[in-house]
């Protein structure tokens, strides 16, 4: 864990260091969908679920032909799983902070980083109906990566990729109950406001 965090912590520390250093950072916006799920040992019996994200991004471009960038993003995300039966669904909302290096190779690009996630809201239904507000049995921090590919339109300013994000940390508060940890499917829309 103290390797995740200093990890995290020098990707941040690169980022506004470098940031006097070049061209005027690009600021947007993303949303899409998230098909999330638990993984781990204890997770078999489960399945995935869709729910959203949403919020801002930021490139910082490090070299003068915008091929290397650090991506720093805010994003509200929901996440959880289901029942096989559909009759009981976690829903766990999380502030996702990843800190991503970006490669522009043309219209295609590639991104990946760590990630710290913040609980931030969530219930368990059983049948429908909300059984469970207080979600402290879950870690209100956890830490992991992102990785991705997409689609990216310069002069429109629009991108169109798919990203996995999956945790290091365990869901569980308590060692004990269980080892199942996030996992992330996404499909992610773009604008990027132009920085010139």
């Amino acid at each position: 864990m103290r390797k995740i965090i200093i990890l995290f912590v020098l990707a941040i520390v690169t980022t506004v260091s470098a940031q006097a250093q070049m061209q005027t950072p690009r600021f947007g916006i993303r949303a899409g969908a998230n098909y999330s799920g638990f993984s781990g040992d204890n997770a078999d019996n489960l399945d995935r679920m869709f729910g959203f994200h949403a919020g801002i991004t930021s490139q910082f471009m490090l070299s003068s032909d915008d091929f290397f960038a650090i991506q720093p993003e805010l994003l509200f995300s929901t996440k959880g799983a289901e029942s096989k039966d559909d009759n009981t669904k976690w829903k766990i909302s999380y502030i996702d902070v990843p800190v991503l290096a970006r490669i522009n190779a043309g219209p295609l690009y590639f991104e990946g980083g760590p990630q710290a996630s913040f609980r931030v809201g969530g219930d368990i239904e059983v049948g429908g109906n909300n059984i469970v507000d207080d979600l402290d049995m879950f870690k209100r921090t956890s830490f992991g990566y992102a990785a991705g590919v997409g689609l990216a339109s310069t002069p429109l300013g629009l991108s169109l990729g798919v990203r996995y994000n999956g945790d290091f940390t365990k869901l569980y508060e308590e060692d004990n109950v269980s080892d199942a940890r996030n996992s992330v499917f996404m499909l992610t829309l773009g604008y990027t406001f132009s920085g010139r």
